[in-house]
């Protein structure tokens, strides 16, 4: 019973873990700025934690890299074509980046 009892409490504590791993998911904002290289967007509520200064982040179709955040401001630094292609006022949607990703050939 006992053994039973702490392999039930080992696969609940599994299944939490498991769950708040992918609880944060995408984040859906508005372009305000488009400066250069640099976008920033204003996302709605709050900015989850893997959106933090030096992170990659998947948006627009890239992997930008976050160069600041500032309240539920996030600014993020694209190639200057790719930034040239996106528009203030445009929606954007911020994903965490799964890692390794292949960047180029």
């Amino acid at each position: 019973m006992k053994k039973l009892t702490s392999l039930l409490a080992a696969a609940i504590m599994t299944a939490t873990l498991t769950v708040s791993a992918f609880a944060a998911g995408p984040v859906s904002g508005k372009v305000t700025k488009v400066d250069g290289d640099k976008v920033t967007v204003t996302v709605e509520g709050a900015v989850p934690a893997w959106a933090k200064k030096g992170a990659n982040v998947t948006a627009a179709g890239g992997s930008p890299k976050v160069v600041a955040v500032e309240g539920n401001e996030v600014t993020l630094k694209f190639s200057k074509a790719k930034a040239a292609k996106i528009a203030v006022d445009s929606k954007m949607t911020l994903t965490e980046c799964e890692g390794d990703e292949l960047q180029g050939c």
